[in-house]
């Protein structure tokens, strides 16, 4: 009954910041189905990500959308009071932390469509990353010390550190209709993947969009693929 597949990149569909393993590349791209991956990343680094998959890639939150082929289908970059506000809220979280980002690991990375902060660093070492805050605690908590309040923009966590701050109308869930409106797919057979489906995450949005389907990490979705779709471990 499913045409149409959407995954988050990070811990879905490979692990975070890291290219997508074979196994998971080799299952994806012998479905049928269309690809979606609607990832925080640029567009390019999802392309990369994926081993250059053949996928849609809705980039930024989807705020950056190609086709399959490459194709621009549109392009949504913030406004410059919308980045003055993130900016200044950023300025906040750093100063609750008892040691500053390393700024050789970028912890501030403005991608057009959304700008991402993580406390340790978007490119800081994967084991570093991994460690720094499994279950969303340290983030919450910043948050709930220094909260986001805005007319225009909002804030999700993102990935295994960051938080992602996007327009609060061109959210994951907003892009993902945009997208199935343009090509005039039936909902119904659309799924989501996300290990951000909580309350917070970044795939929230997406909930009562299209069904979506909670995942732990990428080797749950790898799993849940083979069960579903008939794929022989």
């Amino acid at each position: 009954m499913y045409k149409h597949l959407f995954f988050d990149m990070d811990q879905t569909l490979a692990p975070a910041r890291q290219l997508i393993l074979p196994e998971m590349f080799d299952l994806v791209s012998k479905l049928l189905q269309d690809i979606i991956i609607v990832s925080g990343q640029e567009v390019v680094k999802i392309e990369k990500q994926s081993n250059q998959l053949m996928a849609y890639r809705l980039g930024q939150n989807g705020n950056h959308a190609v086709d399959s082929e490459g194709n621009e289908l549109w392009y949504a970059p913030l406004h410059k009071h919308e980045r003055t506000e993130v900016l200044a809220h950023i300025e906040k979280l750093i100063d609750l932390l008892a040691d500053k980002p390393n700024p050789e690991w970028h912890p501030i990375e403005d991608r057009g469509g959304q700008i991402t902060f993580s406390p340790i660093g978007n490119t800081a070492p994967t084991e570093i990353k991994t460690a720094y805050d499994p279950d969303r605690s340290k983030r919450v908590s910043m948050l709930a010390r220094k909260p986001f309040n805005s007319r225009d923009m909002t804030i999700k966590q993102g990935g295994s550190t960051s938080f992602d701050y996007i327009n609060k109308h061109r959210h994951k869930g907003f892009n993902v209709q945009k997208l199935i409106d343009l090509k005039g797919w039936k909902k119904e057979e659309c799924i989501y993947f996300g290990d951000g489906l909580l309350p917070g995450g970044n795939d929230e949005a997406v909930i009562g969009v299209i069904e979506t389907v909670p995942v732990r990490d990428h080797h749950h979705t790898y799993s849940l693929l083979q069960e579903m779709f008939g794929q022989s471990k």
